[in-house]
């Protein structure tokens, strides 16, 4: 590791968000002396904070990211298990998709289902414990400077300098302000139109469900439902729809919503749940990737990374493991010598090539979304629905591929692999996987949870 040969410069890193992190952390795991700069008043605890609106809504840590982070941070995984949170299997989730259910018994990939607030604050213990970080908290970035020197971040605080300036901002990032010679980087965006409304509630009684489910409907009808247990005996459950199905803020129009959904699995788990806070909603979906890759004359020690950069709907769970991929391509690159310049902006931008591909396929089928997939999306959706209707009538193969290509533990060309081929070919048998046995059970612990009598009230002695 370069930062056992001891300090080889300095680096600003703007934003304490998940991929500022990241970055810091493999800054400093090269050698570097890094500081994080955060407009926000970092809370000493597991609590959402005003810079992460999506704070409070479910969020799905897919197994790439996992992994990738526990190389970044280590102990990461170890620390959101001693603080609660929930691993399972995502092979053992109930999933209806639009062609019916998935085999609950093929073994897939392990998630540490945690609130966002948890996993901010085990991911800034771990990297405060490496040397030479440290974090300043509610300092606003209001612009930046190169110079022959390096690079001077100036904040009402005063000016911090560096050999390098990672800008980890946010959708929010204001880069072509502070430099404007840059220019502005042209902007790709599909909007789906997509709402979430999220709700967090405590267990009254012990449920047979541990592994979460995911409720979907086809894109024509466009609503979705999902529920997640995390730390301290709660569970998130979401809502998410599209154009004007968007969820409600309303508690009771929520509940209904859930309702409506095209299985009653979530509504059976709420009935077992109390409500531990609000309806929260989120609106910011859109996929919006800027290609500050394309601009001439990039200046060296500069480089963008996590929603600065490309910001996914959130729905597809990627944004948090892709933002650990670029951070592990930085420690990579710095290991072997590279310098942060054009070169290394441009390998930011392909780690994301995949991940937009997927998402922005998926949301462009949304008639509430303008646009229409090209020829390759049309092609790749056909395939891809074609090893989903397998998958839902039990072939354990298309199964494990596509649950790794949404992990992305593997690339998407795994699904054109000669094996698939073969099945593809093949007709679809008829056969379909059936309702989930745990939601059977789910269902009869709702019925027999409606028919306990209520606890007497106290009387005087």
């Amino acid at each position: 590791m370069a930062g056992a040969a001891g300090r080889v410069g300095s680096a600003v890193v703007v934003g304490a968000s998940m991929a500022g992190i990241f970055a810091a952390a493999a800054l400093a795991q090269s050698g570097y002396q890094v500081t994080v700069l955060e407009r926000d008043r970092l809370p000493s605890t597991a609590r959402s904070r005003r810079g992460v609106p999506q704070g409070e809504q479910a969020h799905v840590l897919l197994h790439r990211g996992l992994v990738t982070i526990d190389e970044l941070l280590p102990g990461f995984r170890a620390g959101l298990l001693s603080r609660g949170a929930m691993p399972f299997d995502t092979g053992q989730m109930p999933w209806l998709g639009e062609f019916g259910w998935l085999d609950t018994s093929v073994p897939a990939f392990e998630v540490v289902s945690a609130t966002r607030p948890l996993m901010e604050a085990v991911a800034r213990e771990r990297l405060l414990e490496l040397p030479m970080v440290s974090v300043r908290d509610d300092v606003t970035v209001s612009g930046l400077v190169a110079d022959r020197r390096g690079w001077r971040a100036r904040t009402a605080a005063g000016e911090f300098t560096s050999d390098i300036v990672v800008d980890a901002s946010g959708r929010s990032s204001r880069l072509e302000h502070w430099l404007p010679g840059l220019g502005r980087p042209r902007v790709e965006q599909v909007d789906a139109q997509m709402g979430y409304a999220c709700r967090l509630y405590a267990e009254r009684v012990p449920t047979p469900l541990r592994a979460g489910v995911m409720i979907l409907n086809s894109p024509m009808v466009g609503t979705a439902g999902l529920a997640l247990p995390v730390e301290g005996d709660r569970w998130l459950v979401a809502a998410a729809g599209f154009g004007d199905k968007r969820p409600p803020r309303d508690e009771i129009a929520f509940e209904r919503f859930l309702a409506d959904l095209p299985d009653p699995g979530i509504t059976d788990l709420v009935s077992l749940l109390d409500p531990a806070g609000p309806v929260r909603i989120y609106r910011q979906t859109a996929n919006q990737r800027r290609r500050w890759d394309r601009c001439d004359g990039w200046p060296r020690g500069l480089l963008v990374v996590g929603d600065a950069l490309c910001a996914f709907n959130p729905v597809y769970g990627q944004g948090i493991t892709v933002a650990a991929q670029q951070a592990s391509a930085i420690r990579a690159a710095l290991g072997v010598g590279k310098p942060i310049d054009r070169l290394l902006q441009r390998q930011m931008i392909r780690i994301t090539d995949t991940p937009w591909s997927m998402a922005t396929t998926a949301d462009l089928r949304h008639p509430s979304c303008p646009g229409h997939l090209n020829a390759g999306q049309r092609l790749s959706f056909a395939w891809a629905s074609r090893l989903g209707r397998l998958a839902a009538a039990g072939d354990v193969r298309c199964t494990r591929s596509l649950a790794a290509v949404n992990h992305l533990m593997v690339s998407p060309v795994a699904l054109f692999h000669p094996a698939l081929v073969g099945r593809v070919a093949r007709p679809i048998p008829r056969r379909r996987i059936s309702r989930p046995r745990v939601l059977e059970d789910l269902s009869q612990a709702r019925s027999s949870a409606s028919r306990r009598p209520p606890p007497a009230a106290p009387t005087d002695a």
